[in-house]
């Protein structure tokens, strides 16, 4: 193994590596090192709390993990640039090389790595609570269509069949009442059908899911739409990454309307064969708001920006009070093609 991919290796490595002459002088870190200590190569490493405070004799090493009979690790507040209350967990070894003998301090801060724990943990939470919702979006939306959709459709066969049996002139006007208002009813679970569980994605490309519930919105919101799709890569975006995108939209849509009252909204999606990413941008003419007092927004912001987080992606509002507004950002897909 040569040299560059010996460092590669020691930098990928989960505690900080410190090599260190007998002065105390930095001579190599690797780079978890350098993260949790800010240190320097070609400075002194610093002693730690204790061993500043201990009393040693003449010619004694001060340091206690490079003493003659050391300790096999310790931990005590070391100074650093990074978090100046952290302890750390320390052990040293001695390294004789090119007739010099070198100090290997291997350091570690337990408080940042429960941290990031926590954070991977959380992370884990929301992206399983995330697919509990679909999951139980897409148990609501077959109850709906399968059960109560079908019986209030049955419901809705019925009454047209009586409304041409029906001579009374008031009766009929009731019928043709109560005919609307099922008629309105069986367009409304559709349409909630359709918002809870897209399953036009199943068998749809993303283009043509998307198209198509954008005809749905205009319908719904009697709002304009202006679709701009240059996706050169969309064969590489799985079912569940599309859900994901599509939701994110859909958010942005709902927001532009509800909060925003839009009258005009443009969605734009690119991305080249070569390209790892799918950009969007979802651009409305509705009153705007401050993102840092986003009451109202903030919790669809939320799961918006958790969802392209599980797609390795970022996004962004751009915005403020008068609008407009416009939410980008993008994905990441390293799925291989599909089949």
């Amino acid at each position: 193994m040569d040299r560059t991919n010996f460092r590669q290796v020691i930098d990928q490595l989960p505690i900080g590596i410190v090599i260190m002459d007998q002065n105390r002088k930095i001579h190599y870190m690797n780079q978890k090192a350098i993260e949790i200590t800010g240190w320097k190569k070609g400075g002194n490493v610093p002693y730690c709390s204790y061993c500043q405070l201990r009393q040693v004799q003449e010619g004694e090493e001060r340091c206690i993990l490079a003493s003659d009979n050391p300790l096999p690790s310790f931990r005590s507040h070391m100074p650093n640039y990074v978090d100046s209350d952290a302890d750390f967990d320390m052990s040293m070894t001695k390294l004789k090389m090119d007739e010099n003998t070198y100090q290997v301090l291997q350091i570690s801060n337990p408080s940042l790595e429960s941290h990031l724990e926590k954070v991977k943990t959380q992370e884990l939470l929301i992206h399983e609570t995330i697919r509990a919702q679909e999951m139980e979006r897409k148990r609501i939306a077959r109850e709906l269509h399968d059960h109560i959709g079908q019986n209030i459709y049955s419901i809705f066969l019925g009454l047209d069949l009586l409304k041409r049996k029906i001579d009374d002139e008031k009766k009929s006007e009731r019928l043709e009442k109560l005919y609307s208002v099922m008629e309105k009813t069986v367009e409304n679970i559709q349409s909630l059908t359709k918002i809870l569980r897209p399953n036009m994605f199943d068998y749809l490309s993303f283009e043509a899911a998307l198209r198509s519930s954008i005809d749905d919105w205009k319908k719904l919101y009697h709002v304009n739409f202006h679709i701009k799709y240059n996706v050169l890569n969309e064969d590489k975006l799985d079912n569940e990454s599309s859900l994901h995108l599509f939701r994110v939209i859909q958010e942005a849509v709902t927001n532009a309307v509800r909060h925003g009252k839009a009258t005009e909204i443009t969605i734009e999606l690119y991305g080249t064969i070569d390209d790892e990413n799918i950009y969007f941008q979802i651009s409305d003419n509705g009153s705007g708001f401050h993102p840092q007092h986003s009451k109202g927004h903030g919790l669809g912001m939320q799961h918006m920006l958790e969802r392209v987080k599980m797609l390795e992606g970022d996004i962004k509002w751009i915005t403020e009070i008068g609008g407009p507004t416009r939410v980008e950002g993008f994905i990441t897909i390293r799925k291989e093609i599909k089949e």
